[in-house]
């Protein structure tokens, strides 16, 4: 259940969240109420825990088919000879070993971005890992909660064989970024780099965003970072509001004091997709926003939203593009979907990483139980958008 926001009403809701004043060039408009569903976790699933547990990506691998992945820690995605027609490719799945050494980031491991430059046979992940001491016994805390004793970074894997399969280098040769400081089993909350943006060629160089947990000195929000080489890890680069010169790759001997990276001051959303818009000449990322329903209710509702740049610096403020409103009747308030991002299937571009006037917007949406319990049941879902210039009618 959802609907479109008008622009008086999105206006209220989003820019005190952001506190900017710079418009969007851009508006995006739902053409459709009834979302299409890509994948029917009851009907399609592979495994109980093949479940849509992050944002959908996609990319075009060198046997001519697109590969769709929106995927839990067992990674498999959807395949078929076009985007507007995948299935679940049981047969292909990453997992990681359960690593119970937290310094070796190989716990669970999400794939999350790709990108390749030979036309799908070397595909570069980027990939995010999480080690929660509760899993291992290794949380010391008394009535620790889902986000405590939790340590996440962003891991390189790599495919040659068109994403047939994908492996890591040995720890830490795997690691891109995380934390300066070191795994405490009585750590209290996160720590890490939870999630990264699509990756986007400028020049010679490969742009992300990352985001950084807030913990202790480090700030939380999107680092924006760079390489000039997708198959070196630690090549990796954060904007520090000048220049692209801090290294994001904290080593067990060369932790220190002070922060891991810079965050993007006015973008402060986990961004769940990075694309570029060539008619208005700028780049759309898009996040989810979640706040409460007014009433007496603990009703939860999230907005999908995006933001324009021109130099992946500087951020329009939020625009909404629909609202999921959650269910009215919890004890306690849950949203009804999470993880929104923007694909063109008829993009050109071999990492989809392109929309022009008419796209996509996919997110995962949560079938919760009477009780408001949300469990493994959840589905992969999409609408159509236009994307428009403000000064359209």
């Amino acid at each position: 259940m959802f609907k479109v926001l008008k622009a008086l009403i999105l206006a209220a809701l989003l820019l005190p969240l952001a506190g900017l004043s710079a418009s969007s060039p851009i508006k995006i408009e739902v053409q459709s109420n009834t979302p299409e569903v890509v994948f029917n976790w009851s009907k399609d699933r592979c495994f109980d825990e093949n479940i849509p547990d992050s944002a959908a990506r996609a990319f075009r691998s060198s046997d001519g088919l697109v590969n769709l992945y929106a995927t839990h820690f067992r990674n498999v995605p959807l395949k078929g000879l076009m985007l507007d027609d995948v299935k679940p490719a049981c047969h292909t799945q990453f997992a990681a070993a359960p690593d119970p050494n937290p310094e070796n980031y190989g716990a669970r491991i999400w794939l999350q971005t790709f990108y390749s430059a030979d036309s799908g046979k070397n595909i570069y992940s980027l990939a995010s890992s999480d080690y929660h001491g509760k899993w291992f016994g290794n949380c010391t805390r008394k009535k620790a909660s889902n986000h405590d004793c939790w340590m996440s970074a962003i891991v390189l894997a790599h495919s040659s064989d068109g994403g047939q399969s994908f492996s890591m280098a040995s720890p830490p040769n795997h690691v891109i970024a995380n934390s300066v400081e070191k795994y405490s089993s009585d750590q209290k909350g996160g720590a890490g780099f939870l999630t990264t943006s699509n990756i986007v060629k400028i020049d010679q160089y490969y742009y992300s965003l990352f985001y950084a947990a807030a913990f202790k000195s480090q700030p939380g929000g999107n680092c924006l970072a760079r390489t000039d080489n997708l198959a070196d890890s630690k090549s990796w680069r954060a904007w520090n509001g000048n220049t692209f010169e801090q290294p994001l790759y904290n080593g067990p001997q060369s932790r220190h004091a002070g922060a891991g990276c810079v965050p993007l001051a006015n973008l402060p959303y986990k961004i769940r997709s990075l694309i570029w818009h060539a008619p208005s000449q700028g780049y759309i990322a898009t996040f989810e926003v979640t706040h409460r329903a007014k009433g007496r209710s603990p009703r939860s509702d999230v907005t999908f939203s995006f933001a324009w740049s021109s130099n992946l610096k500087d951020w329009s403020d939020p625009v909404a593009i629909l609202t999921l409103e959650g269910a009215s009747n919890c004890n306690s308030a849950q949203v009804a979907g999470a993880y929104p991002s923007i694909i063109d299937s008829q993009s050109s571009d071999e990492n989809f990483g392109t929309a022009s006037g008419r796209a996509y917007l996919y997110y995962t949406k949560f079938n919760l139980k009477s009780n408001c319990l949300l469990t493994l049941d959840r589905d992969l879902v999409r609408v159509p958008i236009r994307i428009l210039s403000t000064s359209s009618r």
